[in-house]
């Protein structure tokens, strides 16, 4: 699907979309769990679907309301081998298949689009008896064997996603187990994992993201979850009112840790105009300055952050360049290629991407290149463009945000 955008300026308020990353560890939480939750928040989006199919494919029951999803793990049991699709997300693919080695002898993880290009590596679970069989890293990946207790070393400059499946899986297993961990990014991501688990009853210790001891035999407790709002989606409206206008998002979690809440830092130092609700934030137009920030630990706000910084006076400098070559596309890359349609330079040195603000930012025909957040964060452009801007695969923002251009008019001006 392509959709053609014509200029506007951000005014209304909308409420925050569910967050796909605490939906999709609470699914494979209870996968594991043989217990049963009632998971309040909207699941349209297309990884949480790709979480509750595999969540059904393994035997769990899944009953779906307006508002909410019951989820029923009870008759899941141990099986000899599973096929499992994981669409293109890659937080399921790393959580679910290092989870599911749990209950699983063999596992055959499929993919879809760029995911099946991705490199997804579970090499480091061989040190806790799973044997990985792949091309390159890459899909279909079969995993052989059972996850046992014990001590596992992982590399964490890569991300944090296997250690998030890590924690949930090896709290499950009988004896006691511990993660060390070197040179670990995306921290928040970590933070949240181990804050669900202890709302569910199990508790992680955590030695300054280098070393985490999980006591074995932790059983969740069954209990109602309330998926907090997300911050990755909203963080493009909220860029897209500091650069046209005025928008008031509510739902969200002013306390979160989320690790793209950070959005809200950004827009005070460039000059943004900043106001926090109980559950809600307003942000209003203003004189924008150019601004310095390492997005090594949220990557995915590299798309409205160069959305931001195009419409800042000066030189804009974003570090963590090298976050952004395994997402959906090759991010830097893309990014680049797409704002220069737009009449915006990006200047990639090493590990930092430089932004120049302009005034003149004109429409185009763009391309998402399959990247969900690269069409948000063009579809945002058209906020301060001088004529339309016409994306092309515009569809892909169902992966993380599939309300978003319904969102998008209610709040079009």
């Amino acid at each position: 699907m392509n959709q053609k955008i014509k200029p506007f300026n951000y005014s209304g308020e909308i409420i925050s979309n569910s967050s796909k990353s605490y939906f999709q560890r609470v699914i494979a939480l209870i996968s594991i769990s043989k217990t049963t939750c009632l998971v309040h928040g909207l699941y349209n989006d297309d990884d949480v679907k790709v979480a509750l199919g595999i969540f059904k494919a393994i035997g769990g029951k899944v009953k779906k309301n307006t508002n909410n999803i019951f989820l029923d793990s009870r008759d899941v049991y141990p099986g000899s081998n599973i096929s499992l699709s994981c669409g293109e997300s890659g937080l399921s693919t790393r959580m679910f298949g290092t989870v599911l080695t749990c209950i699983f002898s063999i596992i055959k993880l499929n993919g879809d689009r760029s995911i099946a290009n991705r490199k997804i590596d579970f090499s480091e679970l061989s040190q806790l008896g799973v044997l990985v069989k792949h091309v390159s890293k890459r899909m279909p990946i079969i995993l052989k064997g059972n996850l046992s207790s014990g001590t596992i070393n992982v590399d964490g400059s890569q991300g944090s996603q296997l250690i998030s499946g890590l924690l949930i899986a090896l709290s499950s297993l009988k004896k006691d187990s511990v993660i060390n961990v070197k040179d670990l990014v995306s921290k928040p991501y970590v933070l949240m994992t181990i804050q669900i688990l202890k709302e569910f009853g199990i508790s992680i210790i955590n030695e300054d993201f280098s070393k985490f001891i999980i006591k074995g035999n932790q059983i969740p407790v069954s209990r109602d979850y309330f998926v907090e709002g997300d911050w990755s989606g909203a963080a493009f409206h909220l860029v897209g009112a500091a650069i046209s206008g005025e928008v008031s998002i509510t739902g969200l979690n002013l306390a979160s840790l989320q690790a793209d809440i950070k959005i809200l830092d950004v827009l005070l130092m460039c000059g943004s105009k900043v106001i926090k609700g109980e559950n809600s934030v307003t942000v209003k137009k203003g004189r924008l300055e150019s601004f310095v920030f390492d997005a090594q630990n949220c990557p995915d706000l590299f798309p409205p952050l160069v959305v931001l910084a195009s419409c800042c006076i000066g030189v804009t400098k974003i570090s963590g360049v090298n976050r952004l070559s395994n997402k959906e596309s090759n991010r830097a890359v893309v990014l680049q290629l797409e704002f220069k349609k737009l009449g915006i330079e990006i200047d990639i040195r090493g590990d930092d991407m430089l932004i120049t603000g302009t005034t003149h930012i004109i429409g185009n025909e763009v391309d998402s290149n399959g990247d969900h957040r690269i069409a948000m964060a063009l579809a945002t452009m058209a906020s301060v463009s001088n004529s339309p801007i016409n994306i092309l695969n515009a569809d892909v923002v169902a992966k993380s945000y599939s309300n978003y251009f319904n969102d998008l008019e209610k709040v079009s001006n």
